[in-house]
Order: C-alpha cells, then sequence, then structure tokens
C-alpha cells in the first residue's frame, strides 16, 4: 500500500490545503508512471511523498500553509 493511500482521513483533516494539492499531484503522478511501462520505484517516491509530508506539516503547524 502506497504512503498516500495510507493516510487516514484524521490524518487528512491534519494536513493543510498545500499538502492536500501535493497529495493530489502525488496520486496522479503514481498512477501516470505505474501506467507508462516504464521502471518505477514506488517505494522510493513513497519516502519521497512523506519526507515532503513532514516537512508540510511542520509548515503548516508554524502558520505557513
Amino acid at each position: 500500500m502506497s504512503t498516500s493511500e495510507q493516510a487516514t482521513q484524521d490524518e487528512m483533516m491534519q494536513i493543510g490545503p498545500s499538502a492536500r494539492e501535493f497529495l493530489d499531484y502525488c496520486n496522479a503522478e503514481r498512477e501516470r508512471r505505474l501506467n507508462s511501462g516504464e521502471s518505477f520505484d514506488e517505494q522510493t517516491f513513497d519516502q519521497a511523498i512523506e519526507m515532503v509530508l513532514k516537512k508540510l506539516r511542520v509548515l503548516a503547524d508554524e502558520g505557513w500553509s
């Protein structure tokens, strides 16, 4: 299961609009890459998403979202 799929509704409510927009982009990009027929390291993709989400959460907590 991908990182974005693991996010619960509670987590989705806790993230700001920037993080929601980023997750929407990531979901579309994941589908595009999976359907491209090219090799795609989904685990690395998920790790990158999680790193960005952590930073966006910190920024949101500081009032920057």
